[in-house]
Order: C-alpha cells, then sequence, then structure tokens
C-alpha cells in the first residue's frame, strides 16, 4: 500500500509542475516576436515561421520582414548563405538582443527566391521613435557630408528635424562628392545606437551598398559657381530659396579653431563656420565657404562647410565696441576689441579661462592652453582684449517674438594681440589683502590668549606671594609670642616651681609637704603646657610635608595605642599654609576630644580634594558621643574654637554626635584665600 501512496503523490507533483512549466507556445510570426516581453524572451521560446530576407550583414545579422512585422537572426556557422529577396523557413529560440528579441540557434531553409520586398517610407521622427526597428525602409533628404573611413564611408543625411548617419554593411568604396547636397532616396535597414539601458540613443540607417542611394534632384555641377549670399542674408525670408541646400559665403579669415570651426568677415558682419577640415587658414586669407545654413545659439551659421581659398589677403583688425553692444548680441562670431577687468583666472583642462568685467557686465574670454603666447595677467588688471564675440546662451521672452542673447565669451587666438595688458593690479590684491588680514587677525588673537595667560600668572603669582608674606608675617609673630612666652611666664614657672622644691624638702609638717608637692606637679603641668604650646608656635611641618602626614605626626602621641586612619579622595594639592595651619589645629583638637572624652577606639581623618576649589575634611571616630542639644560645659572651649577657626577661613563647620554612636566633625574650607 505504502510504495503505492509514494508513487501516486510523484504523479500528482509531476502534474502540477506541467501545469506550472508546461512547453513554451511556439511564436509564428514576427509580430509575436516583437512583442514579446524582456524578461520572456531569454526563456528560449521555440520560433517556427516564414519571412523574405531583406538585408544580410555578414557574419553577424540576417533581417527579415513577414506580413506582420521585421526581426533578425543571430548569425551562426550552421546558417546556409542567404540573399536579399529570398523567402526562408526559421526555426529557433528567442533570446532578448539589444533593444528588441531577436533569434538565435535558427536553422534555416530557403522557401523561395522571392523579389525584395518594397520599403516603407518613413520620416525622421519615425525613425527615432524606434517603432519600425530592424524593418526595410526608406527616407529621403539631402546629402549633408560623405566622410570616409578604414571600412566604409559614412553618408549624412539631412531630413525632417534631425541629421541620419547612413553606412553600408560590407567595404565599399566612397561616392563621387559631388553626391553632396543632393537630393536622394534611400532604401535600407532602420537601426540605430543602443545604450546599456536598451534605450535608442540617435537612429540610423544601414543599406546593402550606395546603389541602394538614387538621386532626386542632382547638386549643381560646379558648386562653388553659385552666386554667394552675403552674410546677412542667411536664414532669413526667401520666397524663392531653395530650403535646405547649401550656399556660397565669400569672406576674410579673422580666426580659425583647427578642426573646428572657421570664422569669417564680410562687408556686414561675421560668421561661424562649423568645418572638419583640418586646413589651416592664417588671418586675412579671403576664401568662399560651402556650407549648409542653420541656426546656432543665436544667429546663422554654417555646418558641414568646405573652403576654398582664393588669391586675396587683406588686413583684418578688430573692431571695437561697447560692452552693452556685446552683451546684446549685435556682434555673435565677429572679431571685436574690448576693455575691461581680470577678476578670475582659471586653467579650465586644456583651455584658460578669465573671469572678466566691464562695469557691470561679467563675461568669459577663452583660449587654448597649449596656444597662449602671450603674457597672462594677473586678477585685478585691466587689460584690452582682441577676438571672437560668441553668443553663449540665449533667451525668449514671453509672449514675444524676439529672441534676445543671455551671456557671451570672447574666443581668443592666445597670440599677443589678443591680451594686452593696460594697466597692472596693484601689489594690494583681494588675495593678498585678505591674507594679510587673516594674519593680523591671528596676531591678536593670539596677543589676546598671550595676554589672559599673563594675566592669570600674574594673579597666580600674586595670590602666591601674598601667602608667603601672609606665611612670613604669621610665622614672625608666632615666634616673636613664643620668645615672650619662654623669656617671661614659661621663665617665672620655672622660678616658682624651684621655690617650691625648696620650701617641700624645709616643711616638717606632712600636710604642708602634701600641699607643696602639689603644687609642684600643677606647676610642672603648666610648664608643659606651655612647652608644648612654644612648640606649636615654630612649628613650620607644613612648610615641608603635605597636609595629611602633617595631621598624622600631630596625633599620633594622642592616638597611641588606637586605629588611625587618614584617607586622601582626589588628587591632593598645596595647601596654603595659613588654612593648612588652622585645620592642622581642628584635626588635633577634635582627635584630643575623641581619645579624652569619647575613649574613641578608631579614628578616621578624610581629607576630599574632589569638591575643588574646595577641601573637605571630615573627623569621624566610635566613641561615646554625646547630646549635640545640650549646651557645652563651661570650661570647655574645643568645639567653639574649632567652629571659630574654621568661620575665620571662610568655610563651613558641621558637627554630628549621638550618645553611643560616636562623633563626626567636618570642615569645608576655600583653598584659595582672598
Amino acid at each position: 500500500m505504502r510504495p503505492f501512496l509514494h508513487l501516486l503523490l510523484l504523479l500528482l507533483c509531476a502534474f502540477a509542475a506541467w501545469g506550472q512549466y508546461g512547453p513554451l507556445p511556439t511564436l509564428a510570426s514576427a509580430r509575436d516576436l516583437r512583442n514579446l516581453p524582456l524578461a520572456e524572451a531569454d526563456r528560449h521560446y521555440p520560433v517556427h515561421f516564414r519571412a523574405v530576407v531583406t538585408l544580410v550583414e555578414p557574419e553577424r545579422t540576417i533581417f527579415l520582414r513577414d506580413e506582420t512585422g521585421a526581426c533578425f537572426i543571430r548569425w551562426n556557422k550552421n546558417l546556409p548563405e542567404v540573399r536579399a529577396g529570398q523567402e526562408i523557413e526559421i526555426q529557433g529560440v528567442t533570446y532578448s538582443g539589444l533593444y528588441l528579441a531577436g533569434i538565435g540557434g535558427a536553422k534555416v531553409t530557403v522557401v523561395d527566391e522571392g523579389n525584395p520586398l518594397v520599403p516603407r517610407r518613413i520620416t525622421y521622427e519615425q525613425l527615432a521613435s524606434g517603432q519600425y526597428h530592424y524593418d526595410w525602409v526608406e527616407v529621403r533628404g539631402i546629402v549633408r557630408s560623405i566622410t570616409p573611413s578604414d571600412k566604409y564611408s559614412v553618408l549624412k543625411l539631412a531630413l525632417g528635424n534631425g541629421t541620419l548617419d547612413v553606412y553600408p554593411v560590407t567595404d565599399e568604396t566612397a561616392p563621387d562628392e559631388h553626391l553632396v547636397d543632393a537630393m536622394v532616396r534611400v532604401s535600407g535597414i532602420a537601426a540605430g545606437y543602443i545604450n546599456d539601458r536598451r534605450q535608442l540613443v540617435a537612429p540610423h540607417l544601414r543599406i546593402r551598398s550606395f546603389s541602394d542611394v538614387t538621386v532626386l534632384d542632382p547638386a549643381p555641377a560646379e558648386p562653388f559657381a553659385i552666386d554667394p549670399t552675403p552674410i546677412s542674408e542667411l536664414l532669413r525670408f526667401a520666397p524663392n530659396g531653395r530650403a535646405g541646400h547649401r550656399v556660397k559665403v565669400h569672406g576674410v579669415v579673422t580666426q580659425q579653431e583647427p578642426g573646428s570651426a572657421v570664422y569669417l568677415r564680410d562687408n556686414a558682419q561675421g560668421l561661424r563656420v562649423r568645418t572638419a577640415s583640418t586646413e589651416t587658414f592664417a588671418p586675412g586669407q579671403v576664401v568662399e565657404a560651402l556650407g549648409f545654413p542653420a541656426m546656432g545659439t543665436l544667429s546663422a551659421e554654417l555646418e558641414d562647410a568646405v573652403l576654398r581659398r582664393t588669391n586675396e589677403t587683406v588686413a583684418v583688425s578688430p573692431t571695437a565696441v561697447p560692452i552693452k553692444d556685446l552683451a546684446a548680441g549685435k556682434f555673435d562670431a565677429d572679431y571685436v576689441e574690448v576693455e575691461a577687468d581680470v577678476r578670475d583666472i582659471v586653467f579650465d583642462r586644456d583651455r584658460l579661462r578669465l573671469t572678466m568685467q566691464a562695469g557691470d557686465t561679467v563675461f568669459q574670454a577663452v583660449a587654448h592652453s597649449p596656444a597662449v603666447h602671450c603674457e597672462i595677467p594677473a586678477a585685478g588688471a585691466h587689460v584690452r582684449l582682441s577676438g571672437i564675440c560668441q553668443v553663449t546662451e540665449a533667451t525668449q521672452p514671453t509672449r514675444s517674438f524676439s529672441t534676445r542673447a543671455r551671456a557671451f565669451e570672447i574666443l581668443l587666438d592666445g597670440s599677443p594681440p589678443s591680451i594686452r595688458i593696460l594697466r597692472r593690479p596693484s601689489w594690494w590684491t583681494t588675495q593678498r589683502l585678505t591674507i594679510a588680514a587673516g594674519s593680523l587677525l591671528g596676531l591678536a588673537v593670539l596677543a589676546l590668549i598671550w595676554a589672559a595667560m599673563l594675566r592669570r600668572q600674574v594673579r597666580r603669582q600674586t595670590t602666591l606671594i601674598r601667602e608667603q608674606v601672609e606665611a612670613v608675617t604669621i610665622a614672625d609673630e608666632r615666634q616673636r609670642i613664643a620668645r615672650e612666652f619662654h623669656d617671661t611666664l614659661e621663665q617665672e614657672l620655672v622660678g616658682v616651681s624651684l621655690r617650691l622644691d625648696a620650701a617641700a624638702t624645709r616643711a616638717e609638717e606632712s600636710k604642708l609637704r602634701e600641699l607643696l608637692t602639689g603644687a609642684q606637679r600643677l606647676v610642672q603641668l603648666l610648664q608643659a603646657g606651655a612647652r608644648s604650646f612654644v612648640w606649636n608656635l615654630r612649628d613650620r611641618s607644613l612648610a615641608t610635608q603635605p597636609l595629611a602626614d602633617a595631621i598624622r605626626s600631630a596625633v599620633e602621641n594622642v592616638t597611641a595605642g588606637r586605629q588611625l586612619e587618614i584617607l586622601t579622595l582626589g588628587e591632593a594639592r598645596r595647601v596654603p599654609e595659613v588654612i593648612g595651619h588652622e585645620l592642622l589645629r581642628v584635626a588635633q583638637e577634635a582627635t584630643a576630644n575623641a581619645v579624652k572624652h569619647g575613649d574613641a577606639q578608631r579614628i578616621a581623618i578624610i581629607l576630599d580634594f574632589n569638591i575643588s576649589p574646595r577641601l573637605r575634611v571630615a573627623i569621624e571616630d566610635d566613641g561615646a558621643g554625646f547630646n549635640t542639644a545640650s549646651a557645652v560645659p563651661a570650661g570647655h572651649f574645643g568645639l567653639i574654637g574649632m567652629r571659630e577657626r574654621v568661620e575665620k577661613l571662610g568655610g563651613e563647620f558641621g558637627l554630628r554626635s549621638e550618645s553611643g554612636k560616636g562623633t563626626a566633625v567636618e570642615v569645608v574650607v576655600p583653598l584659595e584665600t582672598t
């Protein structure tokens, strides 16, 4: 039972695949092929129909047409030799092609010799649309030029709104140049130049040979024999003119762009003559030009022109014109002279480009860099330019029949007469002024920074000197008091002690002896206190060691046998001696109170530098503590003294204590004295 189920499942899967990927339909006409979407063309649909050969491109492509449209076959070595007019039967598969789907892997059978098909007569616009791509067509136009190449000659045909390249598919000698300017009929394959996005960039025509070109209206037998046309009459209204044909212009050469254009002038105005000729014409030579009139940016010019020298030579010089006339386009393509100021200089690839200004008008002056043989002016110079005026942009005002110039440039030939420096720029150019102003600004900023740093240094030194003066003054005063105290009270106490010793040895009554001995002990205590007071007045340990070390030295005797911990938080800073002395006494007093009154076993002294520019000192102990709400007992002045010391420094004094829970004294003082 199980094998049967497996077989049934396989059959169902095969049936589903057949329904989705069944055999592709056969394309039976050129129309089916042309209508095939791009995504489907590479699925290799089978193709089978009959068509007539229109053109064969040896070892490349065979072009066909049936009653529904045109198509093509990609060449392969198995194809038989066929020729135009034969009817063939094609069997093959589709592929995407460059522009539309074609036939690949084809098998071709010649069915009938037949006759060539009648071409479809179409316009340039229909060619450019791609609608008749690869069809056998006929166009009519005027031959503009014939350009020979290595393999074949290209015929340029003007028709409708454009020009069309026409070339044969086989090597062939170029026809007689007298074909130029003839009205012709051309039969060939509609083709074109295609980009990588499968778009038709420009149409062209492929013909079997130049025999497919039929002359309808021949060109003049002697082209230069026609009457010359004044430059001012080009493209003007002429009821009996021959539209689209060549004209002859007689003029003197003013300037040349080799391989691109020659500029002429007759008695009235200038003209740009576009030519592919590389022949060199010197300024002043009189020539005849045959070309096709066409509209340039603003005025008429000749295209696809050929030139012929005459034996005449005349002097040529530029016309000095106001800048407003150049801006209005009145001297388009003419040889002119103008004065202006140089605003900017740019080397743009193979060109020198000057930005010029005359009054309110800004324009460009351009010269080919390799051709520049004159001194290049600096920005700010006042110069005289000689060259060809070219209108580069024109505009048509709304609801107006006229066209006006919008921008122009001067084309320089780069020779010494083309640029003459009339006035050199001042040494103080905008660039140099900018650099100087920037330098002065930089120096001013540096001076301000230096002054701020100097002010800060003076303030720091002043504070240090004041601290040193205060420290020296206080030290001198303390030493004076210590000397006075030592020379008076301490010496008198010594005298009293000696007298008590003498009296005690002479006393016979035990009661009196005990009283004298007690008095003697009291005097000794007073002596020890006096010596300690004098020592404290002379103590200069803060001048040579950090505050933490000074505090440790000062409280070591008091905390002997107990746990003492001194912590420093943050980066320790130098503490002025006046402030350090007061904090040292506060720490001494708080530690002594913790030992004497609280019987503390652990004392922690914390120096916190993290709240710069202030310093927090906390003395915490685990002693008996006391009730801070009750008054301080009479005769106990330690807390009052600590508070007074801190307030004298402009600091804050805090006290936290509770019976049985120890005491914490906290002091916060500024480190900068005022």
